[in-house]
Protein backbone atom coordinates (compact mmCIF):
# COMPACT_ATOMS: atom_id res chain seq x y z
CA UNK A 1 0.00 0.00 0.00
CA UNK A 2 1.30 3.45 -1.08
CA UNK A 3 2.24 6.24 1.24
CA UNK A 4 -1.13 7.91 0.15
CA UNK A 5 -3.19 4.98 0.16
CA UNK A 6 -2.20 4.50 3.45
CA UNK A 7 -2.81 8.31 4.68
CA UNK A 8 -6.66 7.94 2.85
CA UNK A 9 -7.06 4.90 4.67
CA UNK A 10 -5.94 6.51 8.10
CA UNK A 11 -8.25 9.09 7.52
CA UNK A 12 -11.10 7.15 6.78
CA UNK A 13 -11.13 5.52 10.29
CA UNK A 14 -10.49 8.83 12.01
CA UNK A 15 -13.43 10.48 10.44
CA UNK A 16 -15.26 6.84 11.27
CA UNK A 17 -14.51 6.88 14.56
CA UNK A 18 -15.10 10.12 15.35
CA UNK A 19 -18.79 10.35 14.19
CA UNK A 20 -18.82 6.41 16.04
CA UNK A 21 -18.00 8.35 19.09
CA UNK A 22 -20.60 11.09 18.71
CA UNK A 23 -23.58 8.67 17.61
CA UNK A 24 -21.91 6.51 21.22
CA UNK A 25 -22.31 10.19 23.08
CA UNK A 26 -25.79 10.83 21.95
CA UNK A 27 -26.82 6.85 22.56
CA UNK A 28 -25.47 6.90 25.92
CA UNK A 29 -27.54 10.09 26.95
CA UNK A 30 -30.77 8.60 26.07
CA UNK A 31 -32.17 8.00 29.29
CA UNK A 32 -31.45 11.75 30.09
CA UNK A 33 -33.39 12.53 26.40
CA UNK A 34 -36.45 10.35 27.62
CA UNK A 35 -38.27 13.16 30.12
CA UNK A 36 -37.62 14.86 26.77
CA UNK A 37 -37.07 13.71 23.24
CA UNK A 38 -34.28 16.03 21.39
CA UNK A 39 -32.70 15.48 18.12
CA UNK A 40 -29.11 15.98 17.78
CA UNK A 41 -29.40 19.60 16.23
CA UNK A 42 -31.59 20.39 19.22
CA UNK A 43 -28.63 18.79 21.45
CA UNK A 44 -26.42 21.22 19.70
CA UNK A 45 -28.19 24.14 20.29
CA UNK A 46 -28.75 23.66 23.87
CA UNK A 47 -25.03 23.12 24.25
CA UNK A 48 -24.02 26.04 22.51
CA UNK A 49 -26.35 28.31 24.39
CA UNK A 50 -25.13 27.12 28.00
CA UNK A 51 -21.24 27.51 26.32
CA UNK A 52 -21.93 30.87 24.79
CA UNK A 53 -24.92 32.14 26.59
CA UNK A 54 -27.84 34.30 24.97
CA UNK A 55 -27.05 34.71 21.34
CA UNK A 56 -28.85 35.35 18.33
CA UNK A 57 -29.87 32.80 15.08
CA UNK A 58 -26.75 34.26 13.24
CA UNK A 59 -24.41 33.96 15.93
CA UNK A 60 -25.70 30.35 16.42
CA UNK A 61 -25.48 29.51 12.88
CA UNK A 62 -21.92 30.45 12.80
CA UNK A 63 -20.84 28.79 15.82
CA UNK A 64 -22.62 25.18 14.84
CA UNK A 65 -21.52 26.09 10.82
CA UNK A 66 -25.16 24.94 10.46
CA UNK A 67 -27.74 27.20 8.08
CA UNK A 68 -29.66 29.82 9.69
CA UNK A 69 -32.83 27.81 8.33
CA UNK A 70 -31.93 25.02 10.27
CA UNK A 71 -31.23 26.71 13.49
CA UNK A 72 -34.34 28.85 13.36
CA UNK A 73 -36.52 25.61 12.92
CA UNK A 74 -34.81 23.90 15.64
CA UNK A 75 -35.05 26.99 17.97
CA UNK A 76 -38.68 27.07 17.17
CA UNK A 77 -39.21 23.20 18.37
CA UNK A 78 -36.99 24.12 21.24
CA UNK A 79 -39.24 26.65 22.38
CA UNK A 80 -41.74 24.46 21.81
CA UNK A 81 -40.63 22.11 24.56
CA UNK A 82 -39.95 24.91 26.80
CA UNK A 83 -36.17 24.66 26.49
CA UNK A 84 -35.30 27.89 24.74
CA UNK A 85 -36.83 31.59 25.10
CA UNK A 86 -36.80 34.40 22.30
CA UNK A 87 -36.86 37.44 23.41
CA UNK A 88 -36.74 40.58 20.84
CA UNK A 89 -33.37 43.30 21.55
CA UNK A 90 -34.12 46.00 23.94
CA UNK A 91 -32.16 48.63 21.34
CA UNK A 92 -32.76 47.08 18.29
CA UNK A 93 -36.71 45.65 17.63
CA UNK A 94 -35.51 43.50 14.73
CA UNK A 95 -32.87 41.27 16.24
CA UNK A 96 -34.13 38.31 18.18
CA UNK A 97 -32.20 37.38 20.97
CA UNK A 98 -32.45 33.11 21.96
CA UNK A 99 -31.81 31.92 25.69
CA UNK A 100 -31.74 28.72 27.75
CA UNK A 101 -35.29 28.56 29.74
CA UNK A 102 -34.68 27.66 33.08
CA UNK A 103 -35.63 23.79 31.90
CA UNK A 104 -33.05 24.11 29.11
CA UNK A 105 -30.07 25.09 31.32
CA UNK A 106 -30.90 22.35 33.73
CA UNK A 107 -31.43 20.12 31.24
CA UNK A 108 -28.30 20.63 29.25
CA UNK A 109 -26.02 20.76 32.21
CA UNK A 110 -27.20 17.45 33.10
CA UNK A 111 -26.59 16.15 29.70
CA UNK A 112 -23.17 17.62 29.64
CA UNK A 113 -22.50 16.47 33.21
CA UNK A 114 -23.35 13.18 32.08
CA UNK A 115 -21.03 13.18 28.52
CA UNK A 116 -18.18 14.90 30.98
CA UNK A 117 -18.28 11.53 33.41
CA UNK A 118 -18.60 8.54 30.75
CA UNK A 119 -15.49 10.52 28.78
CA UNK A 120 -13.78 11.09 31.97
CA UNK A 121 -13.68 7.23 32.83
CA UNK A 122 -12.57 6.46 29.49
CA UNK A 123 -9.52 9.00 29.79
CA UNK A 124 -8.98 8.30 33.27
CA UNK A 125 -7.50 5.13 31.21
CA UNK A 126 -5.13 6.62 29.14
CA UNK A 127 -1.82 8.48 30.26
CA UNK A 128 -2.10 12.09 30.61
CA UNK A 129 1.02 11.98 28.09
CA UNK A 130 -1.18 10.17 25.53
CA UNK A 131 -4.18 12.49 26.24
CA UNK A 132 -2.52 15.87 26.01
CA UNK A 133 -1.42 14.54 22.59
CA UNK A 134 -4.35 13.46 21.38
CA UNK A 135 -5.91 17.20 22.32
CA UNK A 136 -2.83 18.76 20.80
CA UNK A 137 -3.86 16.86 17.59
CA UNK A 138 -7.66 17.49 17.98
CA UNK A 139 -6.97 21.12 18.60
CA UNK A 140 -4.51 21.16 15.41
CA UNK A 141 -7.05 19.90 13.16
CA UNK A 142 -9.62 22.12 14.73
CA UNK A 143 -7.52 25.23 14.33
CA UNK A 144 -6.25 24.00 10.41
CA UNK A 145 -10.44 23.07 9.24
CA UNK A 146 -11.65 26.69 11.04
CA UNK A 147 -8.68 28.71 8.88
CA UNK A 148 -10.02 26.83 5.68
CA UNK A 149 -13.19 27.81 6.30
Amino acid sequence: MSEKEDLAEYQTQVIMTILHIMGNLRHSGMDMLSEVELSYPQILVLYALLERGTSTIGDLSRHLKISQGVISRTVDRLVEKGMVERERDSEDRRVVKVALSYDGSSHATRMITYHAEKFGDQFGRVSRKDRDAFLEMLQQIDRALEEEA
